[in-house]
């Protein structure tokens, strides 16, 4: 009798254990089915064609390495909308979900993640950073103590005059627009002023702090240039769609070192895809993920750069293009 008993309780307690296991394996699985998951964070500083290409870059080396929202990591991801201060709170937002690795595409949302990553050892990959020394990311290009490694998206100052003064061989005042409160905007404005003025060209600027600001600053600019160019700047960038609308109706052309924005009309391009930063700083990530410490990662020196140039958008900016045009002029197609 008291040999059924205790089998009677046994098997009680091991049916207990087993719907208890069923139970909590059902409510991972159906109410909540990423939570087991490695997390892979991406914060954006903004929305604009640029970060948005090396974003969707990113997502597609993951996938062509096989790892999927949902299926074996959850992307979580994150915009600031042009704030600084929420750039910061959605680091410290992200670094309490544990990631395996996070994704800071732009300057600032690199530099809001850089201290909580390093406090937390957590692998931080950053995208569309022009200079990653001068904004402290990291010490130097090459063999690297952090945990920090990624992609940037700066062309040499001298090229990029040297590829608007192959469109418009006569050029002499060139307007920049950019928000002087990024460190890595007024940088390169102070590099492109220092090597304008070996060119004879004079540099006029203006400054939009947020891009409710950047219509009044194009408009300031009327009569007073012969062309505008876009530096590595999200403000700016932003607002690419009013800057050229503005800047047909003037006649004012405009050039850029990124070539996500000649959807928007610039007349002419020389930089780097940022969809296939996105895939190099994507294929980072997926190192990351299996295993390799993102100090052993190599950055990139051999990105190919791209000269695109718009016959439309050059009509429309009332620019006639020169009868001789480099041989690695691709032509784009609206």
């Amino acid at each position: 009798m008291k040999k059924a008993i205790f089998l009677s309780i046994t098997l009680s307690i091991i049916l207990t254990v087993l719907v208890i296991r069923k139970t909590s394996k059902d409510s991972l699985t159906a109410d909540n089915p990423t939570t087991a998951l490695p997390v892979v964070a991406i914060t954006q500083i903004v929305e604009h064609p640029a970060l948005d290409a090396e974003r969707n870059g990113v997502i597609k080396a993951l996938q062509n390495a096989g790892f999927e929202d949902g299926k074996n990591i959850k992307i979580i991801y994150k915009n600031a909308q042009g704030n600084i201060s929420t750039s910061a709170q959605i680091a410290q937002n992200l670094i309490s979900e544990n990631p395996k690795v996070i994704i800071a595409i732009s300057t600032p949302s690199a530099q809001s993640c850089l201290k909580a990553c390093q406090e937390k050892n957590i692998p931080l990959v950053f995208g569309a950073v022009s200079d990653p020394v001068e904004a402290k990311l990291i010490t130097t290009l090459q063999k690297r103590t952090e945990l920090v490694v990624g992609v940037s998206d700066s062309v040499p100052i001298s090229m990029r005059l040297q590829f608007i003064r192959n469109i418009a061989p006569h050029l002499k005042k060139l307007g920049v627009i950019y928000n002087p409160g990024a460190a890595n905007s007024s940088n390169i404005v102070r590099l492109l002023k220092e090597e304008a003025q070996k060119k004879g060209i004079e540099i006029i600027e203006a400054t939009a702090n947020k891009s409710s600001e950047v219509d009044g600053a194009m408009r300031s600019l009327a009569g007073k240039i012969e062309a505008l160019y876009i530096p590595d700047d999200n403000t700016a960038a932003s607002s690419i769609s009013s800057i050229i609308k503005i800047g047909e109706q003037l006649k004012i052309p405009v050039f850029s070192c990124d070539t996500s924005l000649m959807a928007s009309g610039i007349v002419a391009t020389y930089g780097y895809s940022h969809f296939t930063l996105g895939e190099v700083a994507g294929d980072m990530v997926v190192k990351i993920l299996k295993g390799t410490m993102a100090s052993d990662i190599l950055i990139p020196s051999d990105i190919p750069v791209e000269f695109i140039i718009s016959a439309e958008a050059s009509k429309r900016a009332g620019l006639e293009l020169p009868a001789i045009l480099p041989k690695e002029i691709k032509f784009y197609k609206e």
